[in-house]
């Protein structure tokens, strides 16, 4: 027994039309014997056929690879997809998600590198480029859906170490430090002290709680093994620091000791509160440490130049290598896995040094003949 395709129109034309329809069937079922298969089988089958063979489109590929996408140390960050999210939303999707995966040619992704891409924005052209190419190079793997294809994120360096911008990292002196004590609130001072002297993160400082501190110990210090991100939503949540190396005891510098003791006895009372909560009695916001009054926003006014907080870790870095702390002591005390910043630091020192030293023996003549030049 087998249904027709539709209802058929009561009277003769509906019983003609039915009839010829029962007679196609039957001349197709002598013709194709066990084969045979009615015509809206068939019709399925070229459907289901056809959605086999369609290569999905970069944007369906795009929100797969981003929901199972794992790392060394498991799923991603709820605070990394965010951001994955927001590049892809912005800069990859509108123009590379409608096409399909097998139609990314080099050119198409240069032509899109060269026209959508933000590059007065360096930093963000480098991780959008290095997203899409993370993409692909997962859509071509021996187990991808273009299993053998060539990656057609091509274009040398464009994702890559070596087309970083120039750090931005401004200097925080002694007299800066003056101006920025001054300035911001009482009850944040110790996060300067902690930035500067212990070269904690923003995230890392406002998830710290009295617990995390040790000012008793011979040797002061503090226990990093917690910060604070923002993931999907503006929703903030607890994780473990950035690396596996964030996690780490940092030594407290005397000067630091000093302000940590005087904010401890000023402002916080129990074992587990919050060293900086906002005043709600949650993790304290970025936006209202810099916008309320005595602020970071207060502090640059104060200062009179662009400082970011992260400058005081940057400071912290600088200043121990300016005293001859190797790339792997910078790296201790950052709390960084890659040896990218700390190289970074010492090679600036470095940089300073050969200044300093040109400068400080131009005048000097030991009575030799300078006409001979250098052998």
């Amino acid at each position: 027994m087998i249904t027709g395709p539709h209802t058929f129109e009561p009277g003769t034309y509906g019983r003609e039309a039915a009839g010829d329809w029962l007679r196609d069937e039957e001349r197709r079922l002598h013709v194709e014997g066990a084969t045979w298969a009615t015509l809206a089988e068939h019709a399925a089958a070229r459907s289901e056929l056809a959605q086999l063979e369609r290569v999905i489109t970069f944007g369906e590929f795009a929100t797969t690879w981003l929901r199972t996408r794992r790392t060394k140390t498991g799923p991603l960050e709820d605070s990394t997809r965010r951001a994955y999210r927001i590049w892809l939303n912005k800069y990859l999707l509108p123009t590379l998600g409608p096409l399909p995966l097998d139609v990314l040619t080099p050119s198409v992704i240069l032509h899109w590198y060269e026209e959508e891409l933000p590059h007065d924005k360096a930093k963000t052209t480098r991780e959008c480029y290095a997203l899409g190419s993370a993409i692909m190079s997962t859509a071509t793997a021996a187990d991808g859906v273009l299993a053998g294809a060539v990656n057609p994120f091509k274009i040398d360096g464009a994702g890559s170490i070596g087309s970083r911008s120039k750090a931005r990292t401004e200097i925080v002196d002694d007299n800066d430090l003056t101006y920025i004590m001054a300035t911001i609130r009482p009850e944040w001072r110790a996060m300067v002290a902690l930035a500067l002297g212990c070269g904690l993160r923003f995230g890392e400082i406002i998830a710290l709680r009295r617990s995390d501190v040790d000012l008793k110990n011979p040797a002061p210090v503090v226990h990093v093994h917690r910060a604070v991100g923002t993931g999907a939503g503006g929703r903030r949540y607890e994780k473990p620091p950035k690396s596996a190396a964030g996690i780490r005891d940092q030594r407290i510098p005397d000067p630091v000791v000093v302000v940590l003791s005087q904010h401890l006895h000023t402002f916080i009372t129990g074992q587990n509160g919050l060293l900086f909560p906002a005043p709600s009695g949650g993790w304290l916001s970025e936006t209202r440490f810099r916008k309320a009054a005595g602020g970071w926003i207060a502090v640059r006014d104060a200062v009179g130049r662009s400082v970011n907080f992260h400058d005081l870790r940057a400071t912290g870095a600088t200043r121990l290598a300016q005293r001859g702390a190797t790339v792997a002591e910078v790296k201790l005390f950052l709390g960084d896995s890659s040896t990218q910043a700390a190289e970074r630091y010492v090679r600036t020192t470095q940089s300073r040094m050969d200044d300093l030293t040109a400068a400080a023996f131009a005048s000097i003549d030991f009575g030799t003949d300078r006409s001979a030049g250098p052998i």
